[in-house]
């Protein structure tokens, strides 16, 4: 059976920001898109970004405030640092 690497992408930084402070998914690398416009690429092997998602706008998501303060700070700081 062929090893398939499932991705995530997304130019959504709030959602990217709950992606990676749920812990589900490893932020992989961002990508660079027309100047000024990041693409955010999760490790998804298993499909779970579309249900952390769902979950999010069902307002069903138990996320520590701190984790998402910490997650949006890690994207904040990693797509100014891209170059």
């Amino acid at each position: 059976m062929k090893n398939v690497k499932r991705q995530f992408k997304s130019q959504d930084f709030y959602i990217c920001c709950v992606l990676l402070a749920s812990k589900k998914l490893k932020l992989n690398y961002l990508e660079k898109n027309n100047g000024k416009i990041v693409t955010f690429v999760f490790n998804d092997p298993y499909s779970l970004a579309e249900k952390i998602i769902s979950n999010h706008w069902n307002r069903s998501n138990r996320i520590p405030s701190r984790d998402l303060v910490e997650a949006i700070n890690e994207l904040k700081t990693r797509m100014f640092s891209f170059t």
